[in-house]
């Protein structure tokens, strides 16, 4: 007689996405450009921790930050 071995499996899933946050605020023409990124990155992974609050989440891999500048001087 043959007995047939079984397994019980379960499968599981991690997913790393990229997201893009805009309208992280505003900063003076004076304030330098690393207080902007710091800034920037902290405001964007506070939102993302609220958003998914209670969930399991991590941050993997560095921030891209992306500083826009705008001259309002009129000419």
């Amino acid at each position: 007689m043959t007995t047939k071995t079984t397994a019980r499996l379960t499968t599981g899933a991690t997913v790393n996405l990229t997201i893009q946050i805009r309208n992280l605020g505003s900063w003076a023409p004076d304030c330098p450009l690393h207080q902007v990124y710091s800034q920037a990155i902290a405001e964007a992974k506070h939102r993302v921790i609220k958003a998914f609050e209670g969930k399991n989440i991590s941050f993997v891999g560095e921030p891209v930050v992306r500083a826009i500048t705008t001259d309002m001087e009129k000419k």
